[in-house]
């Protein structure tokens, strides 16, 4: 069963994080949730809450280590005080106090101040969250004080303040969770688009077509740019194939869930006898690196110039304009015959090879982390089928999570597909939690 509400937006009410982290046993205790009460708060009133919370907070003044709600996290907390220890360190460096007494050169200092920042985003969160329990723990305190017992003002009050105090804790420690997620920096990457139709003779190519002007519509939407490297025309409206760049703000991180085989299942016009037709069409995600991440020598490369062939106009076949790159070592060969110049045909190969030869070196770090453990929502195999449209049902059903929306159109004009990357996302954050929390066991 898929652990979605573990890693909801903080948003989501607390409520549900706390029925979560319950079933699944990583909430050590938690309190019933008393009686609501409705009053109208005078100003007077309002003066007493606020000293009531200055005193609850002066109660929980220790700097003794608190239990987290979270047994996770108590597992956790060796690795956690060390963060905090490294921070101070690191800060101690920038600020010139360092035991080692050596100025920080600029790429240092910039390197250092990374690493805080990174730090920090956890360590903050750590002694937020430290706090506020330390307070839940002085409130209880309060609840059990023969004073507050005997004022019903105060106890009514003192009931709502841990009830608030205990949703807002495991909202807390929820994204305290997601901040100690590994990062994947190939998020933030550009990335490579390509569409080939499969099975299904001229229908899957009508569908390529359609998936294709699914994920334009999409980044429309994001302000992505989007520009074709190479397009293959197959008969009136369907296409072959596709390879498109997209560049924008986290491209690769919102679509890499995309790689794999996408089904439709729909009466083609064609079709005299109404019977359905199921086609496919296989799409592949890949992150764009930069020059400096994968370099490609000369030596490595076999170029191939030819003639270009089919349609791309008048003097498309006059020069020997196209390009075909054989990377030696792996045998991957990229051919791009689109432009009329041999250099910007030239400039898309090696884009593409480049991207090729970054996507099977993270293949292979993946396929050697799969082996304590699955990484990934789904295989990530451009063979795996992930998701199915069907039209006479007006359904998209995503197998990896078993999700389905019955809003098809909105799906294919890049509308709906934010709901299937969240949930997807959702789900991996769930596995990256299970596999941090075997580690720690």
């Amino acid at each position: 069963m898929p652990l979605q509400s573990s890693i909801t937006s903080a948003s989501q009410a607390a409520r549900s994080s706390s029925a979560f982290l319950a079933q699944h046993g990583w909430l050590s205790y938690s309190l019933a949730d008393p009686a609501d009460s409705s009053s109208t708060a005078s100003s007077s009133s309002s003066q007493r809450r606020q000293s009531f919370s200055t005193s609850a907070r002066l109660l929980s003044s220790s700097t003794d280590p608190v239990v987290f709600h979270t047994p996770m996290l108590n597992k956790m907390r060796p690795k956690l005080e060390s963060m905090k220890e490294l921070h101070d360190k690191v800060l101690l460096e920038i600020n010139g106090q360092s035991t080692e007494g050596e100025d920080l050169s600029p790429s240092k200092f910039a390197e250092k101040t990374k690493q805080l920042h990174d730090l920090s985003l956890i360590t903050d969160r750590f002694s937020e969250v430290e706090q506020q329990i330390r307070d839940l723990m002085s409130l209880r305190q309060m609840l059990e004080d023969p004073t507050t017992k005997g004022d019903p003002d105060l106890l009514e009050m003192t009931e709502e303040e841990i009830k608030e105090t205990t949703e807002r804790i495991l909202e807390m420690e929820k994204d305290l969770l997601l901040a100690m997620l590994p990062t994947d920096t190939t998020d933030e990457a550009n990335a490579i688009l390509e569409i080939r139709a499969g099975t299904g003779g001229d229908e899957a190519g009508l569908f390529a077509a359609d998936v294709l002007r699914m994920y334009e519509r999409f980044a429309e939407k994001q302000r992505w740019k989007w520009d074709i490297i190479s397009k293959t025309y197959d008969g009136l409206g369907s296409i072959k194939d596709a390879t498109i760049a997209i560049t924008g703000h986290n491209v690769f991180g919102q679509l890499k869930f995309e790689s794999g085989v996408h089904r439709v299942q729909r009466v083609p016009a064609t079709e005299t006898q109404g019977r359905i037709h199921t086609s496919t069409v296989t799409v592949a995600i890949m992150p764009q690196p930069t020059e400096v991440q994968v370099q490609i020598h000369d030596s490595d490369v076999r170029v191939d110039v030819f003639r270009a062939s089919g349609s791309g106009g008048q003097k498309v076949n006059t020069t020997d304009s196209a390009i075909r790159l054989t990377h030696l070592a792996t045998g991957i060969v990229v051919a791009i015959q689109d432009e009329r110049s041999n250099q910007k045909n030239r400039a898309k190969a090696f884009t593409i090879l480049r991207a090729k030869l970054f996507e099977r070196e993270r293949e292979k770090l993946a396929s050697e982390r799969k082996n304590l453990r699955r990484q990934q929502v789904g295989s990530g195999s451009r063979s795996e089928k992930i998701r199915t449209y069907n039209f006479p049902q007006n359904r998209v059903t995503d197998h990896r999570i078993n999700k389905t929306l019955h809003e098809l159109e909105s799906v294919l004009e890049g509308d709906a597909l934010p709901e299937f990357i969240q949930a997807l996302r959702v789900e991996e954050q769930t596995d990256l939690l299970m596999a941090m929390n075997e580690e720690e066991s």
